[in-house]
């Protein structure tokens, strides 16, 4: 295993203290909220409403360990986009241009057999291959499903990580690389996914190895928020 030690010393600084680590706890508790109504307006006709979506409330939420459970019991197309609209939702908030983006990939023509293939792999699966799945020219493929939210399918669709579990797909997404001091901050390919993991299983020696790799993905994540502008 090559590793970028440029990458490696950035993650390193991001992390910080190792006593100062947050808890997987606060990790898998991490929640965002969404509005159906986002979903519904440009909802696909031939395909089934996710049953959430039908609730009355404006507003809903989701946490890290609700997808997790979610993630476990995906055998078919109809779960496999209620999963996908699950995730997407806690991935894009109350974003109504990033909801709309996340629509578009179910307008593609197989796109819930797709969701199905590439979801129920990651569990069964080494990450880089289920990647490879999702990325261009995969079966998993999905016009419009970059690796920023399929890699969040894949995180959640291979449960919960444990400490031992090095290997574990994680989200790599532009905040993520921008930690690591990536240049490239979308689009990456199976090879780079496969470095980011390096990274992350190289920090994880060094740093806590008695807590899980979403540890590190959440830090770095956090690590790498936009700054507020001033006030006026």
């Amino acid at each position: 295993m090559a590793v970028s030690q440029k990458a490696l010393s950035a993650a390193l600084a991001v992390l910080g203290a190792p006593e100062e680590a947050v808890s997987p706890e606060t990790v898998w508790e991490q929640t965002v909220s969404f509005y159906p109504a986002s979903w519904k307006k440009k909802w696909p006709a031939e395909l089934p409403l996710p049953w959430f979506l039908e609730r009355k409330e404006p507003a809903l939420s989701v946490s890290r360990q609700r997808l997790f459970e979610i993630g476990q019991s995906v055998e078919t197309e109809e779960d496999a986009v209620n999963f996908y609209v699950a995730v997407c939702s806690w991935g894009a908030g109350t974003s109504a241009l990033q909801i709309s983006r996340s629509v578009r990939p179910l307008h593609e023509p197989g796109a819930p057999g797709r969701l199905v293939e590439g979801i129920t792999a990651a569990s069964t699966v080494p990450a880089a291959e289920s990647y490879a799945l999702f990325y261009r020219s995969g079966p998993a493929q999905i016009t419009g499903l970059g690796p920023s939210f399929f890699t969040k399918l894949l995180y959640f669709a291979a449960g919960q990580p444990s400490p031992s579990d090095t290997r574990h797909p994680l989200i790599l997404d532009r905040r993520v690389a921008q930690s690591l001091g990536w240049k490239t901050t979308t689009g990456w390919t199976p090879a780079g996914y496969t470095s980011y993991l390096d990274v992350v299983e190289a920090a994880h020696e060094r740093w806590r190895p008695d807590l899980p790799t979403d540890v590190i993905e959440y830090t770095l994540f956090h690590g790498h928020a936009s700054e507020t502008p001033p006030s006026i």
